[in-house]
């Protein structure tokens, strides 16, 4: 019996409707709620660009940023369970691994050779990291503040000088060298723009572009209630905003300036510093080693608990989400 087209029509209809399309987005609205802590600071640019622009809610994600100061706070919000994910140096990554063992790196998503500064009220006497004997030093213990000072003393072989760390919380840092607390502060930005605003005097002990890479990075836990096809997403959505970044820089500058309620001027002139883009290689790795070994060194860490930094870097997750990323087109 022919049947009429009508009726063929509308069975093929009926038939491709009820397939699954594997290209109709999710409804952000219907997913989990995702929370990730993310550092104040303009390395976390992409993340307060995917969120302003749509980025997350494109990839079918129900995203809320958690705002900390630095990411030792984001890690322990992390770790303590009230967020599900957080952004952190690689410094933080790395003492931290040797306390947990269920650490997943998803990606790094920036690079900077001149976020953190050695700054002084004080020029005058402290011109070069040689004349700081004696000095009072704040710190953020744990971090790439405390890698950063301890590189410099080691590149210009000032390690066996007579100094004292003062170990202090992000946001203790500007307040303790302004009430002279301490004579030199390890900050990163923008608490060095913050000092700045503040003292016309400031000044840094020396210039140290280019003398040490930080990299920021999206850090989970193994054991957690997402899947894989959620931390996809997630990679997805921040690779979206780092082509903005590329395609629309003044814009993607706007929109991290008024989340972090930070000048355009001065964020413009840190902006140049700045490297974004999403990775997850050998240099990470490299990094993290050399850290693992100084903090060895220094007694900061204890050396029986020394892990393989790449049981922790979900290299297989961040491959397969790049790839599927380059398919979408």
């Amino acid at each position: 019996m022919k049947i009429p087209a009508i009726l063929l029509f509308i069975s093929v209809t009926v038939i491709i409707a009820c397939q699954p399309n594997i290209d109709t987005p999710v409804e952000a609205s219907s997913q989990p709620l995702i929370k990730i802590a993310v550092s104040k600071t303009p390395l976390s640019a992409p993340f307060f660009i995917a969120e302003q622009q749509g980025f997350f809610n494109r990839n079918g994600l129900n995203i809320e940023l958690v705002l900390e100061e630095g990411g030792v706070k984001c890690f322990e919000e992390l770790v303590e369970g009230n967020v599900d994910f957080a952004t952190t140096s690689e410094t933080v990554i790395m003492f931290n691994s040797f306390y947990h063992d269920n650490l997943s790196v998803l990606a790094s998503f920036v690079e900077s050779d001149n976020d953190v500064k050695l700054l002084t009220l004080s020029p005058e006497k402290f011109q070069h990291i040689s004349q700081i004997e004696g000095a009072k030093v704040g710190i953020v213990k744990g971090s790439a503040s405390e890698f950063f000072f301890d590189s410099l003393l080691m590149l210009y072989h000032q390690t066996n000088i007579q100094i004292e760390k003062v170990y202090l919380a992000p946001n203790q840092l500007v307040p303790a060298i302004i009430n002279a607390e301490v004579d030199i502060i390890s900050v990163w930005e923008p608490f060095a723009y913050y000092l700045q605003q503040q003292q016309l005097n400031t000044a840094p002990i020396m210039n140290t572009k280019g003398l040490y890479n930080l990299s920021f990075n999206l850090l989970g836990l193994k054991q957690s209630e997402f899947n894989s096809s959620q931390k996809q997403r997630i990679l997805h959505a921040l690779r979206d905003a780092e082509n903005f970044i590329i395609t629309h820089p003044e814009q993607a500058q706007a929109i991290t300036s008024k989340a972090l309620n930070m000048k355009r001027k001065q964020l413009s002139y840190l902006w140049q510093d700045y490297s974004f883009r999403l990775s997850l290689g050998n240099a990470f790795v490299s990094s993290i080693q050399l850290q693992t070994q100084w903090a060895i060194d220094k007694n900061l860490v204890p050396k029986d608990n020394r892990i393989d930094i790449r049981t922790i870097i979900d290299k297989q997750l961040f491959e397969s989400a790049m790839a599927q990323y380059q398919g979408r087109d």
